[in-house]
This record gives C-alpha cells, sequence and structure tokens, in this order.
C-alpha cells in the first residue's frame, strides 16, 4: 500500500478514518484481533508514532479497545438513540415550527431523543459558530443520525460542505431539508426531502400567463436559497416554452424586500412596467407588497404577486396571496423516515425525496380583484 498522501500533522486522522470505515464494512469484528502497530506501519507507510497515534484517536472515538497480551479488538458498537436536528430561523418565519413539532414527536415515539438546535443570528460569524457548536455538539454525543436544513446565502455556501463533511467523517447520517447545498444541475451525496422547485417555478410561471401576465419579473433577496434559484429556473424555462421574450432591463430584482429605492431604480430601468412579481416565500410577498405600494403600484389591479409555502400570512394578507404549498408535516415526517433508513442501511443511494406542491390561487394574481374598503 502506498502512503496517504496528508500531511504528517493529520495523517492518523486520515488512517483512523478509513480504519472505522473498515470496522463499518465488516472487515474488522467483535473477538478478531484488529491490525497491530506493525500492521498499520506497513499499511499505510508510517512510523510507529503515526501508527500509534491512529489507534488511540480510534480509542477515543469508543471503537477499539486494547487488551495486554492479547491485542487491539473492536468494540461492540453502542446503538445511539439520539438524533439531532438543525435549522436557521425559526423565532423569525413559522415555516419550521411544524417541522420541528412533527419530527419531536415522531422521536419520541420511535423512542429517541431528539436535540433541536436554531440558528438564530443574523451576524455572519454567529452564525457560523453556533453550526459549528452545534455540529460539534452531536459529534461528540455519537448522535445516530441529523436532519439539517442547509443554511442559505454566501454563509451557506461557505460553511454547509464543512459541517456536512464533519459529519461525513465520523459517519453520522444525514438528511437534508427542502433543499440540496449545491445548486441544480449538481448533486451533492446527501438525502433531500422537499419539493420539486423546478416544478413548482415552472407551474407559477404557467398560472400567471393563464391570467394575463406579458411581463413577468422576480425578487431575489441577499438569503434566498437554493430553492429559489431553482424555481426561477423553472419558470423561466417555462416562459421560453411559451415563446415569451425577456424585457431589455432584465427580469430579477436583487434587492430585499423593504427596499423601496431599489425597487424605484429597477423600474425606471424598465421599458414596461412589471405585470406580476414572484417572491421566494409568503414572508418576503408580504413585505414587498408593501414596497410596491410605496411606489404606487397596487396587487393586483397594477401588478400580481405569488409567493411560496402557503405559511399562515398568506391567507390574511389583503388581497389574499397566490403561493405553492408545502406540507411542512409530511416533509417533517418523510425526513424522519428516510433517516432512519440510512441509520439502518448507511450505504443507501442518495436520493430526491420530492412531496406534492399544489398551487394554491388567492387573490393577488386576479385582475378582477376590487380592494375592500
Amino acid at each position: 500500500m502506498g502512503t496517504l498522501d496528508i500531511t504528517n500533522e493529520k495523517r492518523y486522522v486520515a488512517i483512523a478514518d478509513e480504519l472505522c470505515a473498515d470496522i463499518a464494512a465488516g472487515r474488522y469484528v467483535r473477538r478478531r484481533s484488529f491490525p497491530s502497530l506493525a500492521m498499520i506501519m506497513r499499511r499505510f507507510g508510517v512510523a510507529r508514532a503515526t501508527a500509534a497515534k491512529s489507534v488511540e484517536e480510534l480509542k477515543s472515538r469508543g471503537v477499539i479497545v486494547s487488551r495486554p497480551r492479547s491485542g487491539i479488538f473492536v468494540v461492540k458498537p453502542k446503538v445511539s438513540r439520539k438524533i439531532g436536528l438543525i435549522v436557521p430561523g425559526v423565532a423569525v418565519t413559522d415555516f419550521f415550527k411544524p417541522v420541528v413539532s412533527e419530527i419531536n414527536r415522531l422521536a419520541r415515539d420511535e423512542g429517541y431523543e431528539l436535540r433541536f438546535n436554531e440558528v438564530w443570528s443574523e451576524v455572519r460569524e454567529e452564525r457560523i459558530a453556533q453550526v459549528r457548536e452545534y455540529a460539534a455538539e452531536f459529534i461528540k454525543g455519537r448522535f445516530a443520525g441529523v436532519i439539517y436544513e442547509p443554511l442559505a446565502g454566501p454563509v451557506g455556501d461557505e460553511i454547509n460542505p464543512h459541517i456536512l463533511e464533519l459529519f461525513n467523517r465520523q459517519r453520522i447520517p444525514v438528511v437534508l431539508l427542502d433543499c440540496d447545498i449545491v445548486p441544480f444541475p449538481e448533486r451533492s451525496g446527501y438525502d433531500v426531502v422537499g419539493v420539486n422547485d423546478l416544478e413548482a417555478g415552472a407551474r407559477i410561471a404557467k398560472h400567471l400567463m393563464q391570467v394575463g401576465a406579458k411581463r413577468i419579473h422576480f425578487l431575489i433577496c441577499e438569503l434566498c436559497p437554493t430553492t429559489f434559484a431553482n424555481r426561477l429556473a423553472g419558470a423561466e424555462s417555462q416562459l421560453k416554452l411559451a415563446g415569451m421574450k425577456m424585457p431589455d432591463g432584465g427580469n430579477v430584482l436583487y434587492a430585499e424586500a423593504d427596499d423601496v429605492q431599489a425597487l424605484r431604480r429597477y423600474l425606471k430601468r424598465q421599458r414596461q412596467r412589471p405585470d406580476a412579481f414572484v417572491c421566494s416565500n409568503d414572508a418576503i410577498a408580504a413585505v414587498f407588497k408593501q414596497t410596491l405600494e410605496k411606489t404606487g403600484l397596487r396587487v393586483p389591479e397594477d401588478v400580481m404577486l405569488t409567493g411560496f409555502a402557503d405559511l399562515s400570512v398568506a391567507s390574511l394578507m389583503s388581497p389574499t396571496l397566490t403561493t405553492v404549498r408545502q406540507d411542512r408535516v409530511q416533509m417533517a415526517r418523510a425526513a424522519f423516515r428516510r433517516l432512519l433508513e440510512r441509520i439502518a442501511e448507511p450505504l443507501l443511494l442518495p436520493c430526491d425525496i420530492f412531496l406534492p406542491a399544489p398551487l394554491v390561487v388567492r387573490e393577488s394574481t386576479e385582475k378582477t380583484h376590487v380592494h375592500k374598503s
């Protein structure tokens, strides 16, 4: 065997990772001697000190034990009954509240202890520190598996792959909620439970065209998740199939939902005023409706508006909001079931689990709607 191409100070960790994988694959079983230091030295081409550090690393992970005058043996793995859940912004949006509640119920019914951690800070460094802290807690506690909602925006692009790699190194299975950590058409090696965002975006665009929209635009905020990029791609493909031309000034407004000046500048660049805006979720659409009104545009008389998720705010707005329903209880159930399957069979191929996402048509896309006084 050749030596591992890795720095000396980290070589023992890489050796321990590979030997852990051998144990997981059944190469070394209980009551059968584990490789000696000499065998590890020969296999990996390392010095005795490095081989010894790799053995100590495996001992610290609780997977092997050394017995005087007998050798090194694999320890019978303890079956963990702890599951971790990491989601952002439960206090900010009600999207994840039913998800957390249902996963907690399912874990309790199946005899698991659920540890829920929320990424609540809006400060970049604090968000990263929080996720790192939660991951370290789950790893130290030898959790059986983790359900993880990837962080959105540049912070997510930076931290998501790192956190998942930490879990991967410790052989802790992970199921992703709502979206993957890479943009379409790429695909990570993790299970993803959500909706088919390409299809949902196409469905929104088709509906808007059917009710007369000819200049459909999109609002993208700084922390929009990859899900909305996929919906945008699906919507634009539907527009192109229908032969609809893209406006000269572009059809994407990159701004926060409450940025009136950004909206004014955007409208000024357009030769023709947009007659529909698609927002990434219902909460953002509710704020953006007020921003539109500050520029003199009424919903839906002047411009139609859509959201996503069918949060409670969608039916409480005036006019009520057209949106796409995401069944968050079913999302929780599908994610929990998949995690149990992944725990039982770690070598299952990763898959996308798409839940139904019906369009809910309300007043915000009805041109004939008249505001009630």
